[in-house]
């Protein structure tokens, strides 16, 4: 378990950094995948900053398993912990609500003039 969620936490800091320099790309949806969201630029950029929310919020789960405490965390670390988790979902939603629908724009329909006729 301490494997998946270090490599969890570098890839969503090396991501979270990537996006951060806002290139453009298009995600596909899972049913089409002709259709998705384009991604560029500033939306690019709410999705790396999410990532690296989500980061965060996983470094901070992990110094408070290595404090060993029995129980429950402070109320404090909660209510930061929460604010992060929050802060992680609202930039990855926004990304995505901002982004641009429709279909990617490099596909190609197929070039059916070499077939034989």
């Amino acid at each position: 378990m301490r494997t998946f969620i270090a490599f969890t936490i570098v890839l969503c800091t090396v991501g979270g950094l990537w996006l951060l320099q806002g290139p453009a790309f298009f995600w596909p949806d899972r049913f089409d995948p002709s259709q998705g969201v384009f991604l560029g630029g500033f939306t690019s950029q709410l999705l790396g900053g999410g990532l690296l929310a989500i980061a965060a919020a996983g470094l901070m789960a992990i110094a408070q398993a290595r404090r060993g405490r029995v129980g429950t965390a402070s109320q404090g670390w909660q209510i930061r912990y929460f604010v992060l988790i929050l802060l992680a979902i609202g930039l990855v939603s926004a990304a995505f609500n901002l982004g641009e629908r429709g279909p990617n724009p490099d596909w190609r329909a197929p070039d059916n003039s070499a077939s034989p006729t």
